[in-house]
């Protein structure tokens, strides 16, 4: 017998990082990822916490054509994240444009 072949099937790597800030593709929404979630079949879902158009916050899963990198215009290609806690003695600035 020769040498046993092995199948393995491996998951596509996800396109968003935890607390990072994303645009919904579908409306001028935007949200912080939440939770990932990987699947056998289909493409990855991410739970984005977002304020609604009815400026109502909502949770709810998007799938990864859904969503776009939010960007800050000084640093392009850069991803954006939401500021979960500072460090002690750290201080959150607004760079002049």
């Amino acid at each position: 017998m020769g040498t046993p072949v092995k199948f393995a099937r491996t998951a596509p790597d996800f396109v968003f990082e935890l607390d990072q800030l994303v645009d919904i593709c579908i409306s001028d929404e935007w949200g912080q990822v939440k939770a990932r979630a990987q699947y056998a079949s289909g493409e990855n879902q991410y739970l984005i916490h977002y304020q609604a158009a009815d400026k109502c916050a909502r949770s709810a899963w998007f799938g990864e054509s859904e969503l776009d990198a939010a960007c800050d215009d000084r640093y392009p290609g850069c991803p954006v994240f939401a500021a979960v806690e500072l460090p002690e003695g750290a201080k959150a600035e607004d760079y002049p444009q």
